[in-house]
């Protein structure tokens, strides 16, 4: 799989013209008719869009599991601080750039909506995690997330027997798991110690025998 970026004011034969003084669009192209409509991999292997330090949209969803690096994602015009570990979530036309990035580290996916065909309740979901598309992991969470993502990379660069349904598979459990995720400033769903004001006081002992 590989990728090509519409330019402005560039005529496309499917239509995809950003228009005179539009974005630039990045759009997926699938080399040959049996290749998956999915590619995994690091910033440096899916390619130097994939740290993109201008405005543009995607045909397609992204998601990136950050692990390192300093600076700030744009989504939407709303800036997000990287302070990895981070779960980000690009839905298609959505508009992004990373701004002042360095040491940027991590895993991206990239899918079109036809990878979705076996669970297509997942196109939904993956709209509502773009209106809220930067997702700060405790660690516990990181872990789950850091553990599916490396078992798709896996199925990826090995593609044994029916792999295809294996990626799509732990991609739904990636996206229904990180649907359950808190937006920022929202409490964990599974519970935390309440601090300290919000915790009674501790009973002091009665001089009365009663």
């Amino acid at each position: 799989m590989r990728g090509s970026t519409v330019l402005p004011g560039t005529s496309q034969e499917n239509g995809s013209d950003p228009g005179v003084g539009g974005l630039p669009i990045h759009r997926l192209e699938v080399p040959m008719p049996n290749t998956l409509p999915f590619a995994i991999g690091t910033f440096d292997t899916i390619g130097p869009m994939s740290r993109a330090s201008f405005p543009h949209r995607h045909t397609f969803h992204e998601i990136v599991l950050v692990t390192g690096g300093t600076g700030s994602h744009v989504v939407d015009l709303t800036r997000f601080t990287l302070r990895p570990p981070h779960l980000c979530f690009i839905a298609p036309g959505q508009v992004h750039y990373w701004d002042g990035v360095r040491g940027l580290e991590g895993c991206v996916v990239v899918f079109t909506d036809d990878f979705l065909l076996e669970h297509p309740a997942d196109r939904a979901l993956l709209r509502r995690l773009g209106r809220r598309p930067w997702l700060e992991l405790p660690e516990r969470d990181a872990d789950w997330a850091a553990r599916l993502v490396a078992e798709m990379d896996h199925e990826y660069r090995t593609g044994a027997e029916g792999f295809g349904g294996v990626l799509r598979a732990l991609l739904h459990i990636l996206v229904v798991r990180a649907g359950r995720l808190p937006a920022p400033g929202r409490p964990h769903p599974h519970g935390a110690p309440a601090p300290e004001a919000a915790r009674p006081p501790p009973r002091r002992p009665s001089s009365s025998p009663w």
